[in-house]
C-alpha cells in the first residue's frame, strides 16, 4: 500500500452532519411514518452538483457502525451506502448524544437521514429522506461506550483532520457485493459537545471542494 503525506489542504472547510429531532422539522416526510416524534435525523449535506448521487430509485442499502482508531482517540463511524455511494459521520465513541440517538434508532429498527441539498446563494435547498435498516443486537464498538471522554478539542481536531485527508476516500470498500464505489462522502458529526467552543467561520454546511497536494 503507497504512504501519502498531505502538504497542502484546506483544513478549515469540514462538511458538517448533525442530529435534529424529527418534530424539529416542521413537517412530517412519508419515509418518517411510523416512527416516533422525538426520533433523532442522522442529516447529510450535499451540494446541489451531488445530489444525484442519492438517488433512492431501486437502492440497495447498507447501514451500520464501526470504529477508528486515531492518534487523537477513537472515533465512531456511522456508515452509510447506497447503490455506489458510501456516506460516513464522524463521531465521538463516547458522546452520549450519539448512543442515545444508536439506541432510538436500534429500538425503532430504523435510522432516518435527511440530505439535506444545497444550492448557490439565494438558490433554495431541499431535502431527501431515507429510511434505513439499523442491526439489531449488540455492537462491538459498545465496549468503548462508557470510557474516559477525550477532551472536545483534541476530538474534534482528530475527527475533522480525518475528514478532510481523503483518507477514508481512498481506502473505503464496498459494503454492498459486487458493488464498485464511486464516491464517498464524510462528514463530521456536530453534537452539542462541540458546539460551545467550534467557531461558525471554521464550520461548512455542504462539501466543499479541497486541494489537496499529496507527497509519496
Amino acid at each position: 500500500m503507497n504512504e501519502f503525506q498531505i502538504i497542502d489542504m484546506y483544513s478549515d472547510l469540514v462538511p458538517l452532519g448533525r442530529l435534529e429531532q424529527l418534530k424539529s422539522l416542521g413537517y412530517r416526510p412519508k419515509q418518517s411514518i411510523g416512527l416516533p416524534q422525538d426520533m433523532p435525523v442522522l442529516t447529510c449535506p450535499v451540494a446541489a452538483h451531488d445530489a444525484e448521487c442519492f438517488s433512492m430509485k431501486d437502492g440497495q442499502l447498507n447501514f451500520g457502525f464501526g470504529t477508528i482508531q486515531t492518534q487523537h482517540g477513537l472515533v465512531q463511524s456511522i456508515r452509510l451506502q447506497l447503490n455506489d455511494v458510501q456516506i460516513y459521520w464522524l463521531a465521538d465513541m463516547t458522546d452520549p448524544e450519539v448512543w442515545a440517538a444508536l439506541d432510538k434508532w436500534r429500538k425503532a429498527g430504523h435510522a432516518l437521514i435527511q440530505f439535506d441539498v444545497r444550492g448557490q446563494t439565494e438558490e433554495l435547498g431541499y431535502s431527501l429522506f431515507l429510511k434505513a435498516g439499523v442491526p439489531h443486537g449488540t455492537y462491538r464498538n459498545e465496549q468503548f461506550r462508557n470510557v474516559p471522554a477525550p477532551s472536545a478539542q483534541l476530538i474534534w481536531d482528530g475527527m475533522a483532520t480525518l475528514a478532510m485527508s481523503g483518507k477514508l476516500q481512498r481506502q473505503a470498500e464496498s459494503d454492498i457485493e459486487g458493488m464498485q464505489l464511486r464516491r464517498v462522502f464524510v462528514n463530521v458529526l456536530l453534537t452539542g459537545r462541540f458546539k460551545p467552543w467550534v467557531a461558525a467561520d471554521k464550520m461548512v454546511e455542504m462539501p466543499t471542494p479541497m486541494k489537496i497536494v499529496f507527497q509519496r
